[in-house]
């Protein structure tokens, strides 16, 4: 049986206590998790904060939602939207973009917002994000 496509994004911060290096280790357990789940998304990094954008059915993105809360690579967990995906995935082909910015600037932006509007404004950033 299919089931509803469901989103999920919020931001965090790399904690104090964590590595930078262990973020490249966050995108390969990401993608082989996403890539078991038929999870979809992107993970957006300046240095300090994260932004993620994850797609895929409901009972797979709640999981993965309560692992992402309990990472102790990250603090400030802020979730910003929850809900269905009603058209097209954004992601068919990546289990988990990744793109790391050279400015703080685009996710600062992305960080204020929630609901829609955070979902709005990361769909406008898209086109300008290096996936390379």
């Amino acid at each position: 049986m299919h089931q509803e496509l469901q989103c999920f994004m919020y931001h965090s911060e790399l904690a104090p206590t964590a590595e930078l290096s262990c973020v490249a280790d966050i995108v390969k357990t990401a993608r082989d998790f996403n890539q078991l789940h038929a999870i979809t998304g992107v993970l957006i990094f300046d240095g300090q904060r994260f932004a993620q954008y994850i797609e895929g059915e409901a009972q797979a993105i709640d999981f993965l939602i309560g692992q992402l809360a309990r990472d102790p690579r990250h603090i400030n967990f802020t979730p910003q939207h929850n809900g269905p995906r009603t058209d097209k995935r954004w992601f068919p082909s990546w289990s988990m973009a990744y793109v790391l910015l050279e400015s703080t600037d685009p996710l600062g932006e992305v960080s204020c917002l929630c609901g829609a509007s955070a979902l709005e404004k990361l769909q406008e950033l898209l086109p300008e994000l290096d996936f390379g």
